[in-house]
Formats: C-alpha cells, sequence, structure tokens
C-alpha cells in the first residue's frame, strides 16, 4: 500500500548571517616623499629565519637608497617580558617616521605582526605588515577587529622558511619596491 503523497512546498532557506557594515577605521598613512633622510622601521619577532634574512637584506637596500633602517626585535607578551616589549615598542614608535611589522606565517606572528603594524599606525606613521600569502585573510580580519581595516599588508609568499637564502633573496629584492610602494615612499 502506497502511503497518500505530500504536496510539494517551496521552503525558504535564510542565510543565518547578516551582512558587514561598511568598514570605516582609522585612517591608513603614507609618506609621500623620497625615502633618503627616513627612519625605516624594520620589526620581527626573533622567530623567523626567513624574515630575519630579508630584514638584513632590506636595511641594506634602506642605506643604499639613503634611508636609516631602525630593527627591532619583540619579545614575549606576558608578564616582566610583556612589560619590556610593551616599552620598546613604544619607544620605537618614537625613534621612526614609517615601518614594515614581519611576519605572519602563523596565526600568534600574523596577530602580532598586525597589532604591531596597528601601533605604529596608531601614531600616524605609514606602516605595512608583512605577511604570507596563507595568512592574509587573518591579517585583515585582525586589522578590521582592530579598527585598522585599511592597514597595508604586503603579501610574501607561503612557505618562506624552508627555503635557502638563495631563493629567499630574490623574494627581498621583488617586495623592497612593493615595500616603498605601499607606505607611499619613492627612491
Amino acid at each position: 500500500m502506497n502511503a497518500p503523497a505530500t504536496p510539494r512546498r517551496r521552503i525558504l532557506v535564510r542565510r543565518p548571517t547578516a551582512d558587514f557594515p561598511a568598514e570605516v577605521g582609522a585612517p591608513a598613512f603614507v609618506l609621500g616623499r623620497p625615502i633618503a633622510g627616513v627612519r625605516v622601521g624594520i620589526r620581527h619577532d626573533g622567530t623567523w629565519r626567513s624574515w630575519q634574512y630579508i630584514a638584513r637584506i632590506w636595511a641594506g637596500f634602506l642605506r643604499r637608497d639613503g634611508a636609516i633602517p631602525v630593527l627591532l626585535q619583540t619579545g614575549e607578551r606576558t608578564g616582566a617580558e610583556g612589560e619590556k616589549t610593551r616599552a620598546e615598542l613604544e619607544a620605537w614608535h618614537g625613534e621612526i617616521d614609517c615601518a614594515v611589522s614581519g611576519l605572519g606565517t602563523c596565526g600568534s606572528c600574523t596577530m602580532w605582526s598586525v597589532r604591531d603594524a596597528v601601533g605604529v599606525e596608531a601614531k600616524g606613521k605609514p606602516v605595512a605588515a608583512a605577511i604570507c600569502e596563507e595568512f592574509v585573510t587573518h591579517a585583515r580580519t585582525t586589522a578590521s577587529f582592530l579598527g585598522h581595516p585599511q592597514l597595508k599588508v604586503l603579501v610574501l609568499p607561503y612557505p618562506l622558511e624552508t627555503l635557502p637564502e638563495s631563493e629567499l633573496l630574490p623574494i627581498a629584492e621583488e617586495s623592497y619596491p612593493r615595500f616603498l610602494a605601499l607606505i607611499g615612499a619613492s627612491r
């Protein structure tokens, strides 16, 4: 015996998420001048050999172009070491005219790279966060959450850490002018 057929009905499936409001946040700044004479901060956390190598190469490029590189290695973020790191970041903000903060190549490293870049931007200075392509969405989400949706992101290949210096050098050479363009600097 067959069960009686039920009439077909149309159902409406609603999307359970709302659209995000238009992102309005802190302004992003540009240098708007040649890099010569500019104090350029390069922040790293001491973890990623690849970014330390690129930072050293860029420091040489900056010196060649007449700029003054100001490197900062950040430390832990909690306890006494965290207080020391925050004090060093605050002092660094006063020493630089613009910066790059990296390297975002894992979840927490991306978050701290972005947070430290936002700290520079909050001082009214141009900055870019150096983030590997695998973590760009995380970086942009973090920047938006911190009220800086327009934060400039310098996208680097992923993974960098597994590459030998012979393969990192062309990446450093190619990404340096992109960094300058992001912060609005000319050579």
